[in-house]
């Protein structure tokens, strides 16, 4: 199973071809449009011939990529508890408002990679969504949690429990088992974080 942060990757990559085209065929600017927007063109057909077509080497790269910038950035503190286990991350990676992020509709984004799992916390067009991955191990994941995101904005369940206060983060909700996606094993639980 691939994590929600590749099947993002995945959608994003998605729009990129829907803006250059697909296949061999070749996508030409409107007129008038200017080097610049050729350039873009140019820029963006060497960047797709350069993506690994095996989504488990994508989500490699992804998390290749998120640890970099995690190691960048630098700092920083999250625990979260479900049930009677609980997982610290000394470093994560935040990011505020469209602008830093890149989604009109986000206002906020944590990312923590340590010992093969990620903590990924998100408020977005999706609404509230915290969770925990193996992402060392895509088929046969040690752990799998999730507490809101699209499946329950979609049903209309979608609650806003995460609170961000400056750099402080804090969360409380109820998490669904995300190894098997018919479980109906779940745990409450809580996030304490600060951003660098």
């Amino acid at each position: 199973m691939v994590s929600r942060r590749v099947v993002s990757a995945v959608s994003a990559l998605a729009l990129v071809l829907l803006a250059c085209g697909s296949g061999d065929e070749q996508v030409e600017p409107a007129p008038d449009t200017g080097d610049e927007a050729q350039e873009a063109l140019e820029d963006a057909e060497e960047a797709l011939e350069d993506l690994p077509e095996d989504p488990e080497e994508l989500a490699d790269d992804a998390r290749e990529q998120a640890e970099e910038a995690q190691e960048a950035s630098g700092g920083g503190q999250a625990e979260l508890t479900i049930g009677e286990e609980t997982w610290t991350f000394d470093s994560l990676v935040c990011a505020f408002g469209p602008e830093e992020i890149g989604d009109p509709e986000a206002e906020f984004v944590l990312s923590a990679i340590q010992d093969g799992l990620q903590l990924y916390v998100s408020i977005d067009g999706f609404g509230h969504s915290v969770s925990l991955d193996d992402v060392d191990d895509f088929e046969n994941p040690s752990v799998g949690w999730t507490a809101g995101g699209p499946v329950t904005a979609l049903a209309g369940d979608g609650e806003e429990f995460i609170q961000v206060d400056g750099t402080e983060v804090q969360a409380e909700a109820e998490f669904v088992d995300s190894r098997d996606g018919m479980s109906s094993e779940s745990a409450p639980g809580s996030l304490v974080a600060t951003c660098p």
